[in-house]
């Protein structure tokens, strides 16, 4: 069979003067756009089966606009959900619509699912002969475990490289582990942050292809020295550090394109399937968070603020602003949904030739991240589909299990446990998510 693709991608920049969300410390509505956000499209065809990525520059998304992405791009193109992979980029520049859809977003989502089901059936609709090739590489030095910064990171660069039948480029995937936080919220402008910048550098150096950045499993992994507690960085979240970050991936990246044989044979496979994360047990009661927060909520008042205060980064916001981060609001949600049910966490698993791809939603810790690729993941995509929390590993957990609530909310000395303080899931689900991961990548 001829392989055949085609890439695409449409323009999803919410309308000035939305608010930015994304930072509690920054409240303000949008002033206008720095860089344009975008919906990435690739379409792969081996003559049997037909699968989409989609890399969208948000934060993440809901159920609902999930499914409604994945009801209009089936419609449009017969793709089916399980051959359609939505990431995204997880970039803090953007409105928060992970959860639910703010009222006052409710016009942009709608449009978001319609662009991005557009931009699917554009490539659909351009499939042309073409040749794939995968590559490694690595990007050290540049990110860090935000938890404990002397423990080793996954700092892979991986790339899938598809061009034309006669050389020319189509698009270029990347899978890289990074939080996306590079731009801080001292800025009121819409931007795509270091995904964003690196895809524009790609897109820059290859006319017409398309680059997707597939983030990878960066739940507890922050850009440069941002572990939390560091007072000391030198970067302070500008738009001139995120396009260094950026244009260093994306030079990484085409580097290893470069160096990829490619091949007009791949076999393309998919499957979909879910695993359902068991609650974190907390050991205080409602009532006693119930009173821890509205203590709390009195001794630190409230927090307004159209931007970050100067000097801040996400490494030391929580400590200078507990009102935040530290008022027992966290601790309070956890102990209400304690007893519900597990939840459902969407897997997914693609192959393309020799690349294997796992894939799942919530934010998944690196550790994790890893033991996937040791149990048969070329790739691991994070932050896919719906927006279902931390998945932390065990270690944290075990080392904060005893701390009373009341101390827990101290920020300077806790504060480095977030993710796994803010997880919704009890300390096995990430092994349990692993497991159901490697078990679902067997049946490809």
């Amino acid at each position: 069979m001829v392989l055949k693709a085609a890439a695409a991608k449409a323009r999803i920049t919410p309308p000035i003067g939305h608010r930015m969300g994304q930072w509690g410390l920054r409240q303000g509505r949008s002033t206008g756009v720095y860089r344009h956000l975008y919906c990435r499209t690739l379409v792969l065809d081996d003559g049997a089966t037909r699968l989409a990525i989609v890399t969208l520059d948000i934060v993440g998304m809901s159920r609902d606009i999930l499914e409604r992405i994945r009801a209009n791009v089936e419609r449009l193109t017969g793709i089916t959900p399980e051959r359609l992979l939505v990431s995204s980029t997880h970039n803090h520049t953007t409105p928060d619509q992970m959860r639910a859809v703010p009222a006052e977003l409710a016009p942009y989502a709608s449009l978001l699912t319609e662009t991005v089901a557009g931009a699917v059936y554009e490539a659909a609709n351009r499939l042309e002969a073409a040749r794939l090739g995968v590559g490694s590489g690595s990007l050290a030095g540049w990110t860090v475990n935000r938890q404990y910064p002397k423990q080793p990171v996954d700092t892979s660069v991986g790339v899938l490289r598809v061009d034309a039948a006669a050389g020319r480029p189509i698009a270029r995937v990347v899978n890289y582990a990074c939080h996306g936080v590079c731009d801080g919220g001292q800025y009121l402008t819409w931007s795509g942050d270091m995904p964003g910048a690196m895809s524009a550098a790609l897109e820059e150096w290859h006319a017409g292809a398309v680059g997707l950045y597939l983030q990878g499993a960066a739940g507890d992994i922050h850009p440069f020295d941002w572990w939390f507690g560091n007072w000391r960085s030198k970067h302070m979240h500008t738009h001139e550090d995120t396009d260094v970050f950026g244009r260093a991936l994306a030079a990484e990246a085409d580097r290893v394109a470069a160096a990829a044989s490619t091949s007009r044979n791949a076999r393309l496979s998919s499957a979909l399937g879910a695993v359902a994360l068991p609650r974190r047990q907390v050991h205080w009661t409602i009532e006693q968070a119930e009173a821890l927060h509205r203590r709390l909520r009195a001794e630190l008042g409230t927090y307004q603020g159209e931007v970050w205060p100067k000097g801040t980064t996400t490494a030391i916001a929580a400590m200078r602003f507990p009102m935040m981060y530290g008022s027992g609001a966290n601790e309070l949600k956890l102990a209400r949904e304690q007893g519900e049910p597990p939840v459902s966490n969407d897997l997914q698993a693609l192959r393309i030739g020799d690349l294997v791809i796992a894939a799942s939603g919530g934010e998944l810790y690196d550790e994790l991240g890893r033991s996937l690729k040791a149990r048969g993941a070329t790739w691991v995509a994070s932050f896919c589909n719906d927006y279902v929390g931390y998945i932390s590993t065990r270690k944290p957990h075990a080392e904060i299990a005893a701390v009373p609530v009341d101390e827990i909310v101290d920020q300077p000395r806790y504060r480095r446990y977030y993710g796994t303080t803010t997880s919704p899931f009890a300390p096995e689900a990430g092994e349990q998510l692993v497991d159901a991961s490697a078990a679902l990548l067997r049946t490809l």
